[in-house]
């Protein structure tokens, strides 16, 4: 325990710690960190003394000095907590205790992350991703957002692999309201039910969400359910490899977790179909 705390104490400071950062790529001298970092050279050799004397850097025989391996070790280990605690206010309104661990050891990688700001933010963003997407989309979340549907097929219709899961609890289709906004033409929604019929859209089914998540193979977009339960959309959305990575690998691990559709359920979808249908006919 002693030794853990004094590891924290050196990277407690700002400027030891923007020491070591600078040292993760290139091993530099006193004299150009401190010129780097705009400090005296006095002041940055007393800080690379004491991380020296930490063992988390040393000096070779021309005085440049370098992260040793335990340096970089604890360099990317405290990459969770600088993330969390640039970010507390967020992480104290939202709850990642439903997240399985392994992902919250792997917070860090979200570093690169810029916050969303606001709900509408977040969804524009997801438009984007969709209207981006060329490969693939993947996609997490507690309820459909009516306005992409048209996002959706055109995804389908240029060949992206489209995968999603969803609340078990939302996937009957019989519960689709026959007057709701024509997002989509008959056609379009007739295509997406072929497509996600035909395996072209495969959906899966899971009792809670416990992530917002969406992802091509570029750009992807994470949030984090409120404490008290639900998702407010807000957070964080980044083009950086590791908080891609994140991303997708979240993604499988509940698209593995989650259940395929029933055949009741897929034919639900044509039971809903008709009956829009024959209600439409009535009404003609």
């Amino acid at each position: 325990m002693e030794r853990l705390c004094d590891l924290y104490f050196e990277l407690s400071n700002d400027d030891r710690l923007e020491i070591l950062h600078r040292l993760r790529d290139n091993p530099m001298t006193v004299t150009r960190l401190a010129r780097e970092l705009e400090i005296t050279t006095q002041e940055c050799s007393r800080h690379t003394a004491r991380l020296s004397e930490a063992l988390l850097i040393a000096k070779n025989p021309d005085g440049v000095y370098a992260l040793t391996p335990y340096g970089r070790l604890s360099l990317k280990l405290v990459a969770g907590p600088s993330f969390v605690a640039e970010h507390r206010d967020y992480f104290n309104a939202h709850s990642l205790d439903l997240l399985p661990r392994e992902f919250v050891s792997r917070i860090g990688e979200l570093g690169a992350g810029k916050p969303t700001g606001n709900a509408m933010v977040s969804f524009g963003i997801v438009e984007n991703i969709m209207r981006d997407a060329e490969e693939y989309l993947c996609m997490i979340h507690d309820q459909y957002l009516l306005s992409i549907l048209p996002l959706i097929v055109s995804a389908l219709k240029r060949d992206v692999k489209l995968r999603s899961v969803e609340l078990t609890s939302r996937g009957d289709r019989r519960n689709l309201n026959p007057e709701r906004p024509g997002y989509i033409s008959q056609e379009d929604e007739d295509f997406l039910i072929k497509s996600w019929n035909e395996k072209d859209s495969q959906s899966r089914f899971i009792e809670n969400i416990d992530v917002f998540l969406y992802a091509n193979e570029k750009e992807a977009i994470i949030a984090f359910p409120q404490s008290e339960g639900g998702f407010d959309y807000l957070g964080f959305s980044s083009t950086d490899p590791d908080f891609h990575k994140f991303c997708v690998d979240t993604f499988n691990h509940y698209f593995e977790q989650a259940e395929p559709p029933t055949r009741e359920r897929v034919l639900s979808v044509y039971e809903t179909r008709k009956a829009i249908h024959d209600e439409k006919k009535r009404e003609g």
